[in-house]
């Protein structure tokens, strides 16, 4: 039995780094009541078999380790758990639990796991070619919607096609484009670990150009997913990546890095130019660059030209201050509510959306705060984001510090990535992934 159980554990993991990118895409759809719709998909169902084999390992885990590392660990979705009694809306609330406790399961199982370093070598290959058969995907979406393809065929989302800016932006198989942009991130980055451990070396100049090509390929699709959450949390963690080599290896060559970010992005824009240009909309290339850049800086840049109110035009010709604005409004209403109920312990698990109808225009109990840290604030309370804290901090004692400057850049990413977006179910892989590549990174097989 438990032989049975390492080969299915072995054979799951491998499927993970393929899994992932299936964020949304197959969805089995279960029915919806007034404050949440009931969906599976494929990353649910791999870590709903996974976590219930880890389950059984916690018993042989739990005596290798000290009761006060248990403890501490289990902390937090004990208390989530327990939230759910004051929680408004208790069957979200008992579905967020058991997700949380099949995370916690299945984390610490992998950490626990002793993974050789060829076997790890092996789920970073699988890593890395899924991720780029599905940036060819993303690009795939993008060229089929301005040739005509519907939405059925493309899969894009509502507000992806090229009816919104004059060019499409990609969501891959993820619900919307900031998830598939942040799926990209962690690849991207490791992407630019291995062209840089190319140039260190200095023994292979088509594998320097290859990795090269492939982090440049990573940057431009990333950039045509238009997600400005992950473009800037990709940025910012590219730069503590480039300082920490910097600092690290004393040496400038990390400024090489910058190559195939800059002209990736740049690749990505040239890209919605000529996708603005095949598109049936009015618009053309140079409108399909300026809107662009209007849109990703947030207004701040504009070199737009003056348009003529025509047939056949985008929906939008440059930033859309109403997405901003939405966020905003959402978020203050999420901490009005939080503010408004018993700051100490929230709202209880799954009950923002419920609580918050009562302050917001429609009272849709169906609307999700696109903020992490708000979230668990409102629905758990300062005692809640206090025990988090705790474990946190006594997690990252307790780990091996020597680990990748690649390792440490995704973390800060994926930080950043907190403040767009809350729950599980569609970023399944910063929590399953992560402790892989942390293990990844403690061989010595990222820099």
């Amino acid at each position: 039995m438990k032989n049975l159980l390492n080969k299915i554990e072995n054979v799951l993991l491998l499927l993970l780094p393929v899994v992932v990118f299936f964020s949304y895409y197959p969805v089995i759809r279960l029915g919806e009541n007034d404050s949440m719709h009931f969906e599976l998909s494929l990353p649910i169902i791999w870590l709903a078999i996974f976590g219930v084999i880890s389950l059984f390992r916690m018993p042989e885990i739990a005596k290798k380790n000290s009761i006060t590392k248990s403890i501490i660990i289990c902390a937090f979705p004990l208390y989530a758990t327990l939230a759910i009694i004051w929680s408004e809306n208790k069957v979200r609330g008992v579905l967020t639990a058991g997700i949380l406790w099949l995370i916690v399961f299945s984390v610490v199982n992998i950490v626990a796991m002793k993974l050789k370093k060829e076997y790890l070598k092996r789920m970073l290959k699988i890593y890395m070619i899924s991720a780029f058969v599905a940036a060819v995907f993303c690009v795939l979406q993008c060229v089929l919607d301005v040739l005509g393809a519907p939405r059925d065929i493309t899969m894009l989302c509502p507000g992806c096609t090229y009816l919104t800016f004059g060019f499409p932006h990609s969501n891959g198989l993820a619900i919307e484009p900031q998830f598939m942009g942040n799926l990209l991130i962690a690849p991207a980055l490791i992407s630019l670990g291995m062209f840089y451990n190319e140039i260190t070396a200095a023994k292979n100049k088509r594998a320097v150009c290859g990795y090269g090509i492939l982090s440049l390929f990573f940057a431009a699709v990333l950039y045509i997913c238009f997600s400005r959450g992950a473009l800037y949390a990709y940025g910012i963690a590219g730069i503590i990546f480039g300082i920490l080599l910097i600092i690290r290896d004393r040496t400038v060559r990390a400024l090489w890095l910058l190559l195939p970010v800059l002209c990736g992005c740049l690749l990505g824009l040239l890209m919605q130019g000529v996708l603005s240009e095949i598109s049936p909309t009015s618009e053309n290339f140079a409108q399909g660059i300026q809107r662009s850049i209007h849109q990703i800086t947030l207004g701040k840049i504009d070199i737009r030209e003056k348009e003529e109110a025509g047939d056949n035009q985008a929906s939008f010709s440059g930033y859309v201050e109403e997405s901003t604005d939405v966020r905003v409004n959402i978020t203050e209403t999420a901490i009005k509510t939080w503010g408004n109920s018993n700051i100490w312990f929230g709202v209880g698990l799954g009950g923002a959306g419920t609580s918050m109808s009562k302050y917001l225009d429609g009272g849709n109990k169906k609307e999700i705060i696109q903020n992490e840290y708000v979230n668990m604030l409102t629905e758990l309370g300062i005692f809640g984001a206090c025990i988090l804290a705790i474990v946190v901090i006594y997690i990252i004692k307790q780990s091996n510090h020597q680990n990748s400057v690649v390792f440490f850049s995704i973390i800060v990413a994926y930080l950043i990535t907190f403040t767009f977006f809350s729950g599980f179910p569609n970023v399944l892989h910063i929590y399953l992934l992560t402790p892989v590549i942390y293990k990844i990174g403690q061989k010595r097989l990222l820099c």
